[in-house]
């Protein structure tokens, strides 16, 4: 006995279920980046600022090491806005939809 292939097509409450989970996951992913890229900046302004008067002792070039760490996260922490904001974008596009009653089939299918 042949079947044919599995689909799936979502229902509009489930889109946006979608959307609000991926958007949930990309600001927990853009805190926990801003809190490290808050540390590895402060830790290159105190290296600038000791390095007045202390020179460049080991410590100081250990925490100017981190500044090669900040460009990749800037990008990445530039993508994640553009993220969220294109996915509040559509959100407000989706705001109006409520949960299929359970047992509902999506229009234009039956159950057989």
């Amino acid at each position: 006995m042949s079947k044919g292939p599995l689909s799936v097509t979502l229902s509009e409450w489930q889109k946006l279920e979608a959307l609000k989970r991926m958007r949930e996951r990309y600001q927990e992913e853009l805190d926990k980046l801003e809190a490290t890229l808050t540390d590895i900046l402060t830790a290159c302004a105190e290296a600038d600022f000791l390095a007045q008067y202390i020179g460049e002792q080991a410590e100081v070039k250990e925490l100017r090491a981190r500044k090669a760490e900040i460009e990749p996260l800037e990008k990445r922490r530039q993508h994640l806005i553009a993220l969220i904001e294109r996915i509040d974008a559509i959100m407000p596009k989706l705001a109006d939809v409520r949960p299929s009653p359970p047992g509902a089939m999506p229009a234009g299918l039956k159950r057989y």
